[in-house]
């Protein structure tokens, strides 16, 4: 598995990790960064902030859109990130590789609350925050044998440095789904602890199946069927669910 790279280019993790390290705050930009760069999102300073308030409060991030200007200008000054004449801001060379350091960080964190600790997955995304910024390379390596060398997070999104891709190329957000067609669960959003919990209860979550029984799209809900359960669901979280088709390689009975 290649490792992440980190800022001075030594992949070893044995030398100079901690002078290399990135502040926890700049990791938290970068990580929000980079899931937008994953759904193909370019973001302005205000986009940007409304998705910095996503982020648990322990991480004790302004987000204030001047102060969030500011951070930006740092990174900036870092080579991290480039804002264009749109105001969009782009991860430079530099900043992508960052933020994959820090996904992958975070996501083998969550793996490490939910499949080690036993916490439920609702639990997994404030507590993986509070982990990943102190993990080594060593304690990376060992974690991804102990985990059984996961490639993708609890929640779907992909660990970098496993080659999977950003999104399978027959996914497609359940709001668009075809009506008595059964799905596999691909990615739930992880922000959201009560949205994430009703799913989770609802068993929609990645590797489960679904089928969406009715869509009533001017009411703004579909009625689904999960492995559990009957569901109604707004289309608002519908769209933040991924799916692909059951098919032949896809490997359920």
């Amino acid at each position: 598995m290649p490792r992440p790279r980190n800022k001075t280019g030594n992949p070893s993790g044995e030398s100079g990790e901690s002078d290399a390290r990135l502040s926890p705050g700049t990791e938290n930009y970068l990580l929000c960064l980079y899931k937008l760069w994953e759904d193909d999102e370019i973001p302005t300073i205000t986009q940007l902030t409304d998705n910095l308030k996503q982020l648990p409060e322990t991480e004790g991030l302004g987000t204030s859109v001047p102060s969030v200007a500011g951070m930006i200008r740092r990174m900036q000054r870092q080579d991290l990130v480039d804002v264009g004449s749109d105001k969009r801001i782009r991860l430079t060379g530099q900043g992508l590789a960052g933020g994959e350091d820090i996904a992958r960080r975070h996501r083998l964190a969550e793996w490490l609350v939910v499949k080690l600790l036993g916490m439920d997955l609702h639990q997994a995304y404030n507590e993986a925050h509070q982990l990943e910024h102190g993990m080594s390379q060593n304690f990376q390596e060992k974690l991804v044998e102990r985990l059984g060398y996961p490639t993708r997070s609890p929640y779907g999104r992909p660990i970098p440095g496993t080659g999977e891709p950003k999104m399978p190329a027959d996914a497609l957000t359940l709001d668009a789904a075809n009506p008595g067609q059964e799905y596999i669960v691909d990615r739930v959003p992880e922000e959201d602890a009560q949205l994430l919990k009703f799913l989770a209860d609802s068993m929609i979550v990645p590797e489960h199946t679904v089928t969406v029984l009715e869509a009533t799209a001017y009411l703004g809900v579909m009625e689904v069927e999960t492995q559990k359960d009957k569901v109604s669901i707004g289309y608002n979280v519908a769209q933040q669910i991924v799916v692909r088709p059951i098919t032949i390689s896809s490997g359920l009975d």
